[in-house]
């Protein structure tokens, strides 16, 4: 690539006049192809789930009750509770939600239509981003072996319930009713 076409695209000059229009219209193709790299890693609001992520949600909610949902795309229990976070997030969009599909991000198209099936694709979400899930598994809770659907109630002082499979209404309702007394 010629000094003056990349001199173009990094100062923004909108046209370039190097044998003709050639230069703009490579130019062009540059910037379309950035944009649309850029358009695709934003239509979704998946975040890489790593070993220090966990620390950094608990920092990021500090003082704050939260739940943490953990799903997978090929678990049939976990649509039923993203159906019901679903719900209560449209009558409560200030309900404190966090979900981590314990999927690869390669498979980040499927999840990101699965929440927005769901009405929960707005939400900044995390996937894991290590093969090794074990060992983020572990980084969450040493006690976890895998079962999905599986959350964790966290009151203000960070105190968590954890449970595994499908919540009920009744277990929402008593985690709401914690949060808004």
């Amino acid at each position: 690539m010629s000094l003056a076409i990349r001199s173009a695209f990094w100062l923004g000059v909108r046209e370039v006049r190097v044998k003709g229009t050639m230069a703009l219209n490579v130019w062009v193709i540059m910037l379309v192809s950035i944009l649309s790299t850029w358009q695709l890693a934003r239509a979704d609001s998946f975040e890489a789930f790593g070993v220090d992520t966990f620390a950094e949600i608990k920092a990021a909610n500090s003082g704050q009750a939260f739940l943490l949902s953990l799903w997978s795309i090929d678990c049939a229990p976990c649509r039923l509770e993203l159906e019901m976070l679903g719900e209560l997030k449209k009558k409560d969009p200030s309900f404190p939600l966090v979900l981590i599909s314990a999927d690869s991000l390669e498979q980040r198209k499927t999840a990101h239509s699965i929440l927005e099936e769901y009405s929960l694709d707005g939400l900044t979400s995390w996937m894991f981003a290590d093969n090794f899930s074990e060992r983020l598994r572990y980084s969450i809770d040493p006690n976890w072996y895998g079962e999905l659907p599986r959350s964790y109630l966290f009151d203000s002082t960070h105190v968590s319930t954890a449970h595994s499979g499908v919540l009920t209404e009744e277990q929402l309702a008593a985690f709401l009713s914690a949060i808004y007394r």
